[in-house]
């Protein structure tokens, strides 16, 4: 049950009152493509997606797994004396797309870091989520604790899927949440407030989606602007108006209300480098965001799951 002082169920809080202590993810690039960049669905990528499929743009750089493994441990086990201190994360682009074989020899290599990283997750699109995608990484609750599914969800509206040139639907995201929940895999979804033609009430309309679709976790993420993207173009060109800061606070808040708390929030809000955002620049940064979220529900005197 969440306190006064814990507006949230946070990953942090979660992972602390599971596990006794807070897990880092370790964010691998196993050099993967998606149907919106090979021309299957699209080209380019979805138009707020950078060069890098919103990941390190390591293996692309030659760096080979065991190197970015060693690498982000390294950053994890910063104040951890022992014990387990990561998550394995596959995260650029789509991670089941186009081969399988990729994530099945990255799962393989990755076994022998369990003992440092209990924990892996895996990040997809929900068309390019199969029966042998959920059976692979079925497979690797033989070795690691939990598995997760990351599903890129960002919108409810399949008419905004096709203005941000994503072409997923609504219909492929409660399949593959099915999917998962067929092979007893955790999922978690991210979600996008502020997309360029999304109705009013958007993303409680994602959370409604979501829980219809028994998800497990949500990371929240602010429409941002990188540089090297179709979206940098449009906004460059007066094409996108982005909204506030506090406009942003309270949707999340908002869309916290009505999350049942059991399910855990892995992030509040999206972070990136100084050198790839090209807008919002006036923001409060990542932690500031987070802080004021929180105050924002401690200011109505709710918790997460009030109104759920």
């Amino acid at each position: 049950m969440l306190t006064e002082q814990a507006p949230v169920n946070s990953l942090g809080r979660h992972l602390k009152r599971t596990r006794g202590r807070r897990l880092r993810r370790v964010m691998l690039d196993l050099g993967l493509t998606c149907p919106n960049r090979d021309g299957v669905r699209g080209r380019g990528g979805c138009i707020y997606c950078d060069v890098s499929g919103s990941g390190t743009g390591a293996m692309k750089a030659r760096i080979p797994l065991e190197e970015q493994w060693a690498e982000g441990l390294q950053r994890a086990q910063r104040g951890v004396k022992e014990g387990p201190s990561a998550i394995v994360y596959f995260q650029s682009y789509s991670s089941t797309y186009p081969s399988l074989l990729p994530l099945q020899q990255g799962l393989e290599t990755a076994k022998q870091w369990a003992d440092d990283a209990p924990i892996v997750a895996i990040g997809t699109r929900p068309d390019c989520f199969t029966p042998e995608a959920a059976a692979l990484m079925a497979s690797a609750k033989d070795t690691f604790e939990e598995v997760w599914l990351e599903l890129g969800f960002e919108t409810a509206d399949d008419a905004v899927q096709k203005r941000i040139e994503r072409f997923d639907t609504l219909e492929n995201f409660h399949k593959a949440c099915a999917l998962a929940h067929e092979y007893g895999l955790s999922i978690v979804a991210h979600c996008i407030d502020g997309l360029p033609g999304e109705k009013p009430g958007g993303l409680l309309r994602q959370m409604n989606e979501i829980k219809k679709a028994g998800v497990h976790g949500v990371k929240f993420h602010q429409l941002m602007v990188l540089r090297k993207t179709k979206l940098a173009a449009q906004w460059i060109q007066g094409d996108i108006e982005l909204q506030a800061a506090a406009d942003y606070i309270q949707h999340v808040a908002d869309a916290l209300e009505v999350l049942p708390q059991e399910i855990v929030i892995h992030r509040l809000a999206a972070e990136a480098s100084a050198g790839e955002l090209l807008a919002p620049q006036e923001w409060p940064s990542y932690k500031q965001l987070h802080g004021a979220i929180e105050n924002e529900m401690r200011r109505r005197g709710r918790v997460q799951g009030a109104r759920a």
